[in-house]
């Protein structure tokens, strides 16, 4: 197997190192009258920065590998050369780096119409820039950038003997909710070894639209067990999830340390304000984020709102965000009146400013800089 693995990331550095020359061939159009290898990196990493970033996360990944052979026991494997190294030993790079290459771009070098060609360049590949980074914002849009307390519990509960395929989507569901380093290595463990066929290609797909690069690992070949080729659609309901919290399953294991109780009119702004709780370390309960797996609007029933009281207790405060739509609505109230019965923290972000003070301490948040203000701690 070893020599299978090194096989197959060398066959994976040739075909990036083929599209690495591609694309110098069209930088080869412009570049300035003098460069140097300097010159050459900088222009690719500000043209192509998507590229170079995938360079620089392939080094790490497989740097990790080699130093986890090393501590059990084990030759390295790979070698990886860091971006810089590996860019620069290109050969089209020494090809381009040569005098005879130098000496003959400099003959056709078109002084006049130089800066307008590289200007469109430039354009152009800032549009396609910016169209995946609006594909990555978009697939991280929900995701919440902090650890939370009880992934350690989750991942333990993935790798426990006997676990369903529905039990490993469900671990696999509430960890892509979570943007951290150890979401992501258990996401590139999964891409790497998980012998399901659904799972992998989730953990990859999940890995790849986030932003991080990840390469598919193929199916294994010969004999499959049953476990390798089973599939789950996973459609559950409020009262799905309602039997999980009240069994001994992993979602009553959760802890929250806020409870955001607000109307899903204002979504836009929620999003943002979650964005800044993480910001403070917080880790956020918001019913159509951290639950949208199984309570679905369709279903509203007596057993939702079930959930939201165990889901309130389970958090450590609550944030109420005062506005026309939330004191219009009857779930808000109705979470409201739960969180005063079982003594939790409220704290108030107002957007109305009528003049009406809640009985609540108040936050305050700054759309500018997107950040939470108080003078309490929560």
């Amino acid at each position: 197997m070893p020599g299978v693995a090194q096989r197959k990331y060398v066959g994976e550095t040739m075909r990036i190192n083929k599209n690495l020359s591609r694309i110098l061939r069209h930088m080869s159009d412009v570049l300035p009258y003098s460069y140097s290898a300097e010159t050459l990196l900088e222009l690719f990493k500000d043209l192509y920065p998507i590229e170079w970033r995938e360079l620089e996360q392939r080094y790490h990944q497989y740097k990790k590998k080699d130093v986890f052979l090393v501590n059990k026991g084990k030759k390295i494997r790979y070698k990886p050369h860091p971006p810089r190294k590996h860019f620069l030993n290109l050969p089209k790079v020494k090809h381009m780096l040569s005098k005879g290459a130098i000496a003959k771009h400099q003959a056709k070098f078109d002084k006049n119409g130089y800066q307008q060609k590289l200007d469109t360049y430039k354009a152009k590949r800032q549009s396609a820039f910016q169209i995946r980074n609006e594909k990555i914002a978009k697939a991280n849009e929900l995701i919440q950038n902090i650890e939370p307390l009880y992934i350690d519990a989750f991942i333990a509960a993935y790798h426990k003997k006997g676990i369903s395929i529905d039990g490993k989507i469900e671990i696999f569901k509430e960890l892509q909710k979570y943007k951290s380093r150890k979401v992501i290595e258990f996401f590139y463990k999964l891409n790497d070894s998980e012998r399901n066929n659904q799972i992998r290609n989730m953990a990859f797909k999940h890995l790849q639209s986030t932003g991080n690069y990840v390469k598919l690992r193929k199916q294994y070949k010969g004999k499959k067990k049953e476990y390798m080729t089973e599939r789950s659609q996973f459609y559950m309901t409020p009262l799905d999830l309602l039997n999980r919290i009240e069994s001994n399953n992993v979602q009553n294991k959760k802890v929250y340390d806020v409870f955001i109780s607000h109307s899903y009119k204002d979504s836009t702004i929620i999003k943002k304000i979650i964005k800044a709780l993480n910001k403070l370390s917080l880790n956020v309960y918001c019913d159509w984020t951290s639950d949208n797996d199984f309570l679905k609007r369709e279903l509203g029933s007596e057993y939702t709102k079930v959930i939201l009281k165990r889901r309130l207790e389970q958090s450590k405060n609550v944030v109420f965000v005062r506005t026309d739509n939330s004191l219009e609505s009857e779930w808000v109230r109705f979470e409201l009146d739960y969180s005063k019965e079982i003594g939790k923290n409220i704290f108030c972000i107002d957007f109305k400013s009528d003049g009406t003070k809640e009985q609540m301490k108040y936050l305050y948040y700054d759309p500018v800089i997107e950040t939470i203000i108080w003078g309490e701690s929560i």
